[in-house]
């Protein structure tokens, strides 16, 4: 699989299509998956803090999650979100032999978001579900269900520390932090419509809904800012190869 950097932290050039065989081979051969997904707040916190940017090279696949990171990376590649994953991976779930553990959110909402899901799906094989609270027994759950693959929505760095500290005593072979994806199933959040989404605005409606994450805005403005010099650092670095070789 093809990579590329934003400001040093990785992502995978891939489509929903690549990563659908990955995911076959990867239960087939009994192996571990591990996925990420990366937006412009976790490229400033992996830059920011060591913790993050140690669990991050515990992944195996870095999903393009945030339209500013796609465009920051120069590259011509496909945004795929937690959320769009775990959409796919229901979808496909029969034909992929799927058995999916529900990890996060609260109960309640854990709960509603599995009925959601066995509706909305042909036919999702669902064998487990707990809220992201009272998790004490949580792998005994998990490894008691035989589910192979877990949806982790703990919420960042949450869900990753969790995943990178428990992937290998968790008998199942792919994990994959979807965030808010239960409550949004669950019909407790909203997620931005479609347009918005392919403006890549997603990350506006959820400060207009979540007030609170306005405090997020000056990481984002460090990331823009970032962004530019290293493009004005390899604009230089170009010019100048290209003045020697004239």
């Amino acid at each position: 699989m093809k990579e590329t950097t934003v400001l040093g932290i990785k992502l995978s050039v891939t489509t929903k299509e690549e990563l659908l065989s990955l995911v076959k081979t990867c239960i087939q051969q009994n192996g571990k998956l591990a996925f990420v997904a990366i937006n412009a707040r976790k490229v400033m916190r992996a830059r920011e803090e060591q913790e993050m940017a140690r669990l991050l090279e515990t992944f195996d696949v870095f999903l393009a999650d945030g339209a500013s990171v796609i465009r920051s990376s120069g590259v011509k590649m496909e945004r795929i979100t937690g959320v769009d994953l775990m959409e796919t991976l229901c979808a496909h779930g029969e034909e992929l032999g799927l058995r999916l553990f529900l990890y996060g959110s609260t109960k309640e909402h854990n709960e509603q978001a599995r009925r959601a899901l066995q509706q909305r799906f042909p036919s999702p094989q669902i064998v487990g579900g707990c809220d992201g609270y009272q998790d004490a027994d949580v792998i005994e759950q998990i490894n008691g269900s035989s589910a192979n693959i877990v949806f982790v929505a703990k919420g960042t760095p949450a869900q990753e520390r969790w995943i990178a500290a428990h992937k290998q005593e968790v008998r199942a072979n792919v994990f994959l932090g979807v965030g808010g994806a239960l409550d949004i199933w669950s019909g407790a959040l909203r997620r931005a419509p479609q347009w918005i989404q392919r403006l890549g605005l997603e990350w506006l409606f959820r400060m207009v809904l979540e007030p609170r994450r306005f405090v997020q805005l000056p990481q984002l403005i460090r990331f823009q800012r970032l962004v530019w010099k290293e493009k004005r650092k390899r604009q230089v670095r170009e010019h100048g190869i290209t003045e020697e070789r004239n």
